[in-house]
């Protein structure tokens, strides 16, 4: 008798490097804006993918993973970490960009997106892992706001069935987005995935390899 195997996207949508982190400009130049957004990046990328290994190979569930960003350093980046790349489509806008994706998972198989922004500070992999245990199904939606009520976590069936609404205290606006699509949503407000770098006072929360490599002026 065969299962069949529930298959999500997870997706992480960046700016190019070189626009990122605009309102760190009074404390760090162009330059390590860039270096830290792609070291963010990385470090976000490496440990789902440390947490999906860990996972029991025999789980009904394969969770792929991929960027969404109209950069050309988005797009080697993801072949140097071995995820997907999707491109932007073309109406400009976080909301926009996570709509099209949506409608690219869909049309590639999927069921379900889980979308994850690539500036968490220091993501947990315990976080991590009890963020990809939840299985969205077509009745349930999963949502873990930012410290600020923005959404730091988000976890659709697909098709999707709302409208984006990324932006400041979005929270508030996904939560009813989802209950008045008739889904459940199921609030996981998980520490290390509410802390994310928006701020100069947000940078006390990185960890120490991203500071070795501002030190350095790393800029991979």
């Amino acid at each position: 008798m065969t299962t069949d195997i529930a298959r999500t996207l997870l997706v992480i949508p960046m700016k190019d490097p070189k626009d990122a982190k605009t309102r760190l400009g009074s404390g760090l130049d162009r330059k390590e804006r860039a270096t830290l957004a792609l070291s963010l990046f990385d470090m976000l990328v490496k440990r789902i993918q440390s947490v999906l290994a860990a996972r029991d190979a025999f789980a009904d569930q394969v969770i792929d993973i991929a960027v969404v960003s109209a950069s050309p350093i988005l797009k080697q980046a993801a072949q140097r970490l071995g995820i997907h790349h999707i491109a932007e489509g073309q109406k400009k806008g976080l909301s926009n960009a996570l709509d099209h994706a949506a409608k690219e998972a869909l049309a590639l198989g999927y069921q379900a997106m889980l979308i994850l922004p690539g500036d968490l500070a220091d993501p947990k992999p315990a976080d991590l892992s009890r963020l990809i245990d939840h299985a969205a199904t077509g009745e349930t939606a999963v949502i873990c706001p930012s410290s600020d009520w923005g959404t730091n976590a988000l976890l659709l069936p697909l098709p999707n069935p709302i409208a984006f609404q990324f932006g400041e205290k979005s929270f508030h606006n996904h939560y009813r987005a989802m209950t008045e699509a008739g889904l459940t949503p199921i609030l996981l407000p998980l520490t290390s995935l509410r802390l994310d770098v928006d701020r100069l006072d947000d940078l006390r929360h990185l960890s120490r390899d991203h500071w070795h490599l501002l030190a350095k002026g790393d800029g991979r």
